[in-house]
């Protein structure tokens, strides 16, 4: 491997880092194709180039992550990206949502829109006001279409759900999207936001898919659960009218597989 070239794939790679914040050593292996000790070759090469940190952080067990310069995120993306690093609180999330984003387009940079981006293109809450909310990420499926992902991983209360659904189904009918799909960690989760999809089906915007997270990752989610993954569950809840989005309690059908 010739150390000064930078090459069609790490551009690749490095633009979904920047996207994605960072990931640990062994998703960036993945994404290059190669064994770990080849993907720490990679990541100096890198370094020297002043592209990702020198940091050598471990915010969780497990190997260490890597995460882009300043100068890098700003040089790759074409919005504003703040620096981030990795964190305890945070590195499960970010590394799930990586995976996700993986299993349903691979690494094609123009499927998928990224959390970083939808917070770029957000517009400035008025005074007084809060921001939208964010969702985890969007991609184009096959048929064109324009999908919300959320992804689940702690369990929240029935009222944190229930705003938290109700706030991402009126993100994703701003953002023209046509569905939301929620990917669960366990079958606790997916049985609160199940409930509040209910909840919310006044609030206008696009059906609610309420599935497990083993659907598209079911090596890494095989341990949730004694018994093994549980089959993939599915909801679709129908969008209607409401008063700005406020979520109503009303009930109505909901499709279950």
């Amino acid at each position: 491997m010739r150390s000064q070239l930078i090459g069609p794939r790490d551009m690749r790679v490095l633009t979904i880092l920047a996207e994605m914040y960072g990931a640990p050593m062994d998703r960036v292996a993945s994404m290059l194709g190669v064994s770990i000790k080849s993907a720490y070759r990679y990541t100096a090469k890198w370094r020297a180039a002043h592209l990702v940190s020198n940091l050598k952080m471990r915010p969780v067990p497990g190997p260490t992550w890597v995460f882009l310069t300043r100068a890098a995120v700003e040089a790759l993306l074409p919005f504003y990206a703040r620096f981030w690093t990795p964190s305890p609180k945070m590195a499960a999330h970010v590394v799930t949502v990586l995976d996700v984003r993986l299993a349903l387009v691979g690494q094609d940079l123009n499927l998928w829109i990224s959390e970083r981006q939808l917070r770029a293109e957000q517009d400035r809450p008025k005074a007084g006001g809060r921001r939208g909310h964010v969702h985890d990420g969007r991609y184009y499926r096959p048929d064109g279409s324009l999908w919300a992902v959320e992804v689940e991983l702690t369990a929240k209360n029935d009222a944190a759900a229930k705003l938290a659904v109700a706030r991402a189904k009126e993100a994703a009918r701003i953002g023209g999207c046509e569905k939301v799909i929620y990917y669960c960690r366990t079958p606790e989760i997916r049985a609160v936001i199940k409930k509040a999809a209910l909840a919310t089906q006044a609030v206008d915007g696009p059906p609610i898919r309420v599935a497990d997270l083993s659907e598209v990752l079911p090596d890494k989610t095989a341990k949730a659960t004694e018994s093994g993954p549980v089959r993939p569950g599915l909801t679709v809840i129908e969008g209607g009218a409401s008063d700005h989005g406020v979520p109503d309690a009303s009930t109505g059908k909901a499709v279950s597989s």
